[in-house]
């Protein structure tokens, strides 16, 4: 795996493939990344532009550039909070492996956003105008239906490195509790920076903006429970 490509690796990295995974982890870090960042960069993209094209087409393209931003922004915060974490859970796990895992995490996790792209993309293709009566309504959908997309995707991408942590521990148990510490870790920062970074999809009444004037108004957890709330009709 001295010379990975898009084209190889793929399907052996949504295998979860063992060899492909160790070779990352144990080879310099370089290896890795020319792959994990192409892979990021155009799953991620596909996704974020079906996301924001319910609102046109300018919103599509912000999304499709701000989403593997967004990516990198949790990598690179998430990177240190988990070495940070090996270290506090004696995992014997340094920040480079820490880094290397969760790049892979991430690359798997966006070629499959990728996968989901037609989906959500014939979603927003029928949804009701910004302007709609039922525009409201399917902004709460549409919140919730792609934090659930996008936390599956997480989640199934990083269950496959579980053996992988385990087996890089000094125990078994030691990288369980790693593992788990940082699918804790990566699911709230990033579902955090995702608030700050907004808007993804836009609202109704409120004009495309690449970033909101008030990022630091309110949070991504309060807003989603407010939208599930809604719907139920509490």
């Amino acid at each position: 795996m001295s010379n990975p490509s898009i084209g190889n690796n793929i399907p052996a990295l949504c295998r979860g493939d063992a060899h492909l995974l160790q070779s990352w982890i144990e080879a310099p870090p370089l290896t890795s990344l020319r792959f994990c960042i192409p892979a990021i960069l155009i799953g991620c993209s596909c996704y974020g532009f079906t996301m924001g094209l319910w609102q046109g087409w300018e919103m599509a393209s912000y999304v499709g550039i701000k989403l593997p931003l967004l990516i990198f922004a949790t990598l690179m915060l998430n990177g240190m909070l988990n070495g940070m974490l090996a270290m506090a859970l004696s995992s014997g796990i340094g920040f480079r492996q820490s880094i290397q895992f969760l790049l892979a995490g991430f690359a798997l996790m966006a070629i499959i956003l990728g996968s989901l792209s037609p989906i959500t993309f014939m979603m927003a293709l029928h949804a009701p105008a910004p302007e709609d009566i039922g525009a409201k309504q399917w902004h709460s959908v549409t919140l919730l239906s792609h934090t659930l997309l996008i936390a599956y995707a997480g989640v199934i991408s990083h269950r496959s490195l579980l053996s992988h942590v385990r087996r890089h521990a000094t125990t078994p148990s030691h990288g369980t509790r790693t593992f788990f510490a940082w699918l804790a870790g990566n699911l709230f920062a990033g579902a955090q920076i995702s608030w700050v970074m907004r808007p993804f999809f836009g609202s109704p009444g409120l004009e495309v903006q690449f970033f909101r004037d008030n990022p630091m108004n309110g949070n991504f957890y309060e807003t989603v429970w407010r939208t599930a709330m809604s719907l139920l009709g509490s």
